[in-house]
């Protein structure tokens, strides 16, 4: 078989794990060759709860991907998405060497040097770090710092921080199966990479990615991430309801995407479906209507903790393109309907397609996929490769830097042997971790969501006969009136504004 470079990611979520192989098209974009989704338990919303459990369904996952792309794959990208991601803003300055002349690359690179020299709060580390802006003397705020002319060079940075513990875990269950972790991604960054064009990110856009235990939320403005956020609730809380109404386990998720939608009101009050119970004679009897209820009730809880999020970020009201949504959920019918209605917002669907091939967009076309899509972008920017069974794995050479002639405002600038000292006022020295800066940084509170208690059982009207040719769910007739569920309890007490965390 020809050597070919490709690259492998890994999507280890709460219901499932997602592995591709990707490879670079000849005309720059990328080549899905493969994309495998399995079951996996031991994950709790994205915390690696039972290593046995997830290492094996890592195995699999990686031995049929490896079989589908032809390579036996030894290392890949890993996304990874939980409470445990947050976000928090410091501020630093230098003082420009040479005022007369404007600030120099120099001087930017001295700044950079400072924000790469703080340390995460013990037990985390940082994932990412990322300028908001840059601010000359009293609050003048430029796009180009190089050659604008001040004393003093601010900038606020954004850093998005993890705990070290579900990071250890991941990298451990891996490394069971005999794959070495490349680099850890956070989720919401990687997803936002395969579903957003260039204009939605420089005009204002939210990403909402619902997956089975986690919904992450990422803003971008002006080209920039300027918030990121994981709420520790998702699908998973909706199939938990419909579970309350006596349908097995392994028949939810499929009732839910079809015959189920997050508007009761477009479902008729009629209807009846006819669902398998614990044995073949076992059958139970659900009200469309009901159903359909539940699982529009729910979806709202979920919104209105994604509204709190839009609130605490500072840019729910900037946000043009609205919301995009992506996840397993985005899936389910008039969910976005849903979404406009209650974040008052513009909503579409978001399909991984960006810098695909048109093969490869057919075969990723799911929601679902998104996050893995964009680790394969991300590990195809940087040209890791994976060889062939034949060939002797090698490591993969070090991303090239970016040279210091052509910093952008959104990334670091490289790292120089020799800083130039700064004049005529020296250079305060970096504080040696986060959490000794001006204020700690100290985590967002999630309240974890309690399940959703029925009301009681309320007469229906008698339903209207349909007939589904299906074994297991099917819509009926019902021998007797009366339905199961009617309403549903509200819930979700507000938590507080815990404000702007800052280091």
């Amino acid at each position: 078989m020809e050597k070919k470079n490709y690259v492998v990611a890994v999507d280890l979520g709460s219901t499932a794990v997602v592995v591709g192989v990707a490879a670079k098209a000849e005309d720059g974009t990328m080549e899905i060759r493969a994309l495998v989704s399995k079951p996996v338990k031991g994950v709790s919303a994205g915390r690696i709860e039972n290593i046995e459990d997830v290492s094996k369904a890592l195995g699999t996952a990686f031995e049929e991907a490896g079989q589908q792309a032809g390579i036996r794959i030894t290392s890949a990208y890993a996304g990874i998405s939980g409470d445990f991601v947050r976000c928090a803003r410091h501020t630093d300055y230098v003082y420009v060497t040479d005022p007369k002349n404007g600030v120099s690359k120099q001087d930017l690179a001295a700044l950079f040097d400072r924000m790469r020299n703080l340390q995460a709060p013990d037990g985390e580390v940082i994932m990412e770090r990322i300028p908001q802006n840059y601010m000359l003397d009293k609050g003048k705020e430029v796009e180009n710092p190089i050659g604008s002319f001040g004393s003093k060079l601010s900038s606020t940075f954004n850093f998005v921080l993890c705990e070290r513990t579900p990071i250890q875990r991941l990298e451990m269950a891996l490394k069971r199966v005999g794959v070495e972790l490349i680099e850890t991604v956070p989720n919401v960054l990687a997803t936002a990479e395969s579903v957003l064009t260039e204009d939605e990110k420089e005009e204002g856009v939210a990403v909402v990615d619902v997956g089975g235990g986690v919904t992450d939320v990422v803003v971008y403005y002006r080209g920039v991430v300027r918030y990121v956020a994981s709420i520790p609730i998702g699908a998973n809380a909706i199939n938990n309801d419909i579970r309350t109404m006596g349908v097995p386990e392994r028949f939810v998720e499929r009732l839910k995407l079809e015959y189920g939608s997050a508007l009761a009101e477009r479902v008729p009050d009629g209807k009846m479906i006819r669902v398998k119970g614990r044995s073949t004679k076992d059958t139970r009897d659900i009200m469309m209507h009901n159903l359909v209820t539940a699982i529009e009730a729910r979806t709202m809880d979920i919104i209105d903790l994604i509204n709190e999020e839009l609130k605490i970020s500072g840019y729910g009201q900037k946000l043009s393109f609205g919301l995009v949504l992506t996840g397993g959920l985005a899936n389910l019918k008039d969910v976005d309907e849903l979404f406009r209605r209650c974040t008052k917002l513009e909503v579409r669907v978001g399909h991984p397609d960006v810098n695909l091939t048109e093969e490869s967009c057919a075969v990723a076309d799911d929601p679902s996929f998104a996050t893995v899509v964009g680790l394969l972008t991300r590990g195809t920017t940087q040209s890791q490769v994976v060889l062939p069974p034949s060939a002797r794995p090698t490591p993969a050479p070090a991303p090239t830097p970016a040279p210091a002639s052509q910093p952008r405002p959104a990334e670091p600038v490289t790292p120089r042997e020799e800083t130039p000292k700064v004049e005529p006022t020296p250079v305060q020295p970096a504080k040696s971790k986060v959490e000794e800066t001006e204020r700690p940084i100290e985590p967002i509170q999630k309240p974890y969501v309690p399940p959703v208690v029925p009301a009681s059982e309320l007469k229906n009207e008698e339903p209207e006969e349909e007939e589904i040719d299906d074994d297991d769910i099917y819509e009926e007739k019902p021998k007797q009136k009366g339905g199961f569920w009617n309403t549903l309890a509200s819930w979700a007490k507000k938590f507080e504004d815990p404000g702007d965390d800052e280091i």
